[in-house]
């Protein structure tokens, strides 16, 4: 073993080969490249904040300057823009996502809160994209994919404009979100005057499965413009007979000649009834869901010491009931449960790895810092009597993650089961942690610690609720001994 020179410190050891998932964390909260290369198709690197999906080729050459040079042109393989997943201004917490890759979802919910994330279906033009000075092609950016993604919602009104189908359904999946993306465009047309509102943010004319139409301008967008009055009236008329008459004993022929204003109200009127009688249905069988859900959650092994144990996959069936609006029935689905489905995040030591935690999401960190974090996070603001503090970047880092807050407020599931879904409250008080894109609870860390037998190494005591801790100012010192201690105590 050759001996460093006296004085000098030795260079930490970089870990550069990773896990498809947990290169995603890394290369969100470090600059130092890394890479997943396990094989030829799913393989990406990152470094600098910036993704590339292209594997240990290009990860072990990446540096700021490298990027930059290479950014339009790099020799056979084109430039690295052509290459580029995402871009992490971690500095300003901007996120520039290409949508068009296969791991834009994992890293934008990789994201710690409070990042603004912008999107493109193309290829991220200059490599500083989010430096101020490049606002303009941010944002136009952003907002040429906004109103593709705002087209694209129409499929159906373009399907029956440009072929023989009458079809709209009311509940058609493709224009989810579109009342969301006109409210997002109207934000930033409000929010930033540069946007040009007549002038074209392209040249090229917008593709949909049944043709093409010129590229639109934002105004009109604004005017709801894309159909003219006469086409407006045939979609209306398409919807309608989707809802009213298809399959319901009224042909296409029979609409044209009963369509009034009248008829179309006398319709309306009586689906109503039915859709109000047909809604008291649907919640007499959703209680029951939810009955059948909560029965397998407490029969299912839904413990963390099993998790912990390495024993997982453990599934139990539950019937689920579905409505089809279209048809007015109600339809009953087989669903599934997880053992290791936790509400809240969980920790155990990684198995074969005493020395690191994982989290039930799949993060690693050393055991050592996460003791030392945690411990003084406790002794100098848990106990100080306030409930809410904020951490400049770097200033707690926990393995490649920063604690970004820490808060004291009432206790919540994780996990939530469908994105409309409200907050499930616990009923009590408990500090919160934000670090990285987890969030971890101050009674699931000493459940842990007691699971492993950590007491002998932290500060706070572990048969004592966080309540009591703070009410009485509770410090355990290394000798076992539990004190009340005034101020905040170095230990």
């Amino acid at each position: 073993m050759t001996k460093s020179k006296v004085g000098a410190e030795p260079k930490k050891r970089v870990k550069h080969v990773f896990t498809k998932d947990a290169g995603i964390h890394e290369g969100i909260h470090r600059d130092e490249p890394g890479w997943y290369d396990n094989n030829n198709y799913h393989r990406y690197c990152f470094g600098y904040g910036y993704f590339f999906y292209r594997g240990k080729s290009l990860g072990k050459n990446l540096t700021p300057d490298y990027i930059k040079k290479h950014w339009y042109n790099e020799d056979w393989c084109g430039g690295l823009k052509d290459s580029c997943m995402a871009v992490i201004d971690r500095e300003r917490k901007i996120a520039v996502i290409k949508q068009t890759n296969e791991y834009f979802w994992s890293i934008e919910k990789g994201l710690p809160e409070g990042y603004i994330i912008y999107k493109t279906d193309e290829s991220i033009p200059i490599y500083d994209i989010t430096n101020p000075k490049n606002k303009k092609i941010l944002i136009n950016m952003y907002m040429k994919f906004l109103i593709i993604r705002y087209l694209n919602t129409f499929r159906d009104e373009f399907k029956v404009l440009k072929t023989v189908s009458k079809q709209i359904s009311t509940y058609s999946y493709t224009a989810i979100g579109r009342d969301d993306l006109l409210k997002e465009i109207n934000k930033l047309i409000a929010k930033y005057k540069f946007i040009p509102k007549c002038k074209l943010l392209s040249d090229k004319p917008y593709y949909h499965d049944y043709g093409k139409i010129p590229f639109p301008s934002v105004n009109t967008i604004l005017n709801d413009s894309i159909f003219n009055n006469e086409e407006k009236e045939y979609i209306r008329k398409c919807r309608f007979y989707t809802k009213f008459c298809l399959h319901k004993g009224t042909s296409w022929k029979e609409l044209n000649k009963k369509w009034s204003d009248k008829y179309v109200a006398e319709v309306e009127a009586k689906d109503k009834v039915e859709e109000e009688a047909f809604e008291a249905k649907i919640k007499k069988f959703q209680k029951q869901a939810e009955l059948n859900r909560k029965n397998a959650e407490d029969i299912k092994c839904n413990t963390v010491s099993d998790w912990r144990n390495g024993n997982r996959n453990k599934v139990v069936k539950w019937i689920d009931y579905c409505a089809n609006h279209s048809t007015r029935t109600i339809e009953s689905v087989e669903r599934t449960v997880y053992s290791d489905n936790f509400p809240n995040t969980q920790l155990r030591l990684k198995p074969g790895k005493p020395n690191w935690v994982e989290t039930s999401r799949g993060a690693l960190v050393p055991l050592e810092t996460a003791i030392n974090v945690f411990n003084r996070l406790y002794t100098d603001y848990i106990l100080s009597g306030k409930t809410m503090f904020k951490f400049k970047r770097d200033e707690f880092r926990i393995g490649s993650f920063c604690v970004s807050s820490i808060s004291y407020e009432d206790k919540f599931v994780d996990v939530i089961r469908c994105y409309y879904d409200e907050t499930n409250k616990l009923g009590y008080k408990e500090w919160k942690f934000c670090i990285g894109c987890h969030i971890l609870w101050f009674d699931d860390i000493k459940d842990f610690a007691r699971c492993y037998n950590l007491q002998d190494k932290l500060s706070f005591p572990l048969d004592k609720t966080t309540a009591e801790c703070m009410e009485n100012h509770l410090i355990r010192l290394p000798s076992g001994k539990t004190i009340e201690a005034v101020g905040t105590l170095d230990i």
